[in-house]
This record gives structure tokens, sequence and C-alpha cells, in this order.
């Protein structure tokens, strides 16, 4: 490997994500910085959260491009603090991250506006990348008929 250039990171740096600023938002510590150093890790600014009220307050008060949203917060549920986001005006995509992951709950998710759902447990080092694609489907336009497709795809299955 090659010698970093002075003030340049060695970390590598997701094209999607580098640069980027991203809430995280659950009320496990562990969670949040698992999640937070893995971002970090890839160029990521992380704003963190411990609950749905914090989580709105930092949503307002400093533009995010992307919201990590735990499911299951001990003051306001996520989906509602998706459904109030929105409704102040934060255009920042969501991603729901959930231990839940009944069919029912990942539609949920969906209908709540998520561009995407990941369930616990998951891999941290694959989370950039995740979150990547959520946000390049959100810039090219693509994230309504991503969440369409798979609201489709829940309903279809057998109850």
């Amino acid at each position: 490997m090659g010698a970093v250039e002075p003030g340049r990171s060695a970390a590598p740096v997701l094209p999607g994500l580098g640069g980027r600023r991203v809430l995280v938002v659950d009320d496990e510590p562990s969670i949040r910085l698992l999640c937070s150093v893995n971002l970090a890790m890839e160029g990521v600014e992380v704003l963190e959260a411990a609950d749905g009220a914090e989580a709105l307050e930092r949503a307002a008060g400093t533009p995010v491009d992307l919201v990590l949203l735990d499911v299951m917060l001990p003051d306001i549920g996520g989906h509602e603090v998706a459904r109030r986001m929105q409704a102040d005006g934060v255009s920042a995509p969501i991603v729901f991250l959930s231990a839940r992951a009944d069919p029912a709950d990942l539609e949920a998710g969906y209908e709540a506006g998520g561009v995407d759902y990941i369930t616990k447990p998951f891999d941290p080092t694959a989370l950039g990348s995740r979150l990547s694609e959520a946000l390049g489907r959100v810039e090219r336009g693509e994230a309504e008929a991503f969440r369409r497709a798979q609201l489709d795809e829940l309903r279809k299955r057998p109850t």
C-alpha cells in the first residue's frame, strides 16, 4: 500500500456515503456505537439519538442525509418518529433498523415511508454498503418504486 497523503484518511470511503451526515437512532448504546464506528470508518459524519424525542430534535436542528431509525424506542415508536419527521419537513430518507422481522413489521416500516428495513442482528461491516444502496435508490428516483415492490412482495405472503 502507498503512503496516505497528509490530511487524508486511510479509511475506505463509500461513493454514496463519504462526507454524508447520518442520524443513528437506537436506544441501545452498544448498537449506536457499533453503527457509528462502522459508518465513521466509511467517512460518514454520524449524529446519534437515544430515543424518539431526541431524534426529532436532532433532525429538526441539523440537516441529515439519511436516518437509521430503530423501530422499538422507549418513548415514541420509530414508525411514529418517521411520520413526525416527514410532517416536520425532514426530507432525509429513513432506513428502519429493528429486531422485529415479521412481514407485518416490515410492511409497517415501508408504509411509514422507510426506504429500506434492516433486521437485527445485522452485519455491521455491511451497514455502510446497505445505506449507500438505499441512498443511491433515493438519488436516482428509484426509492418509491423499491418501497412499493417491497410492500407488494410482503402483501403476497400467506398469513
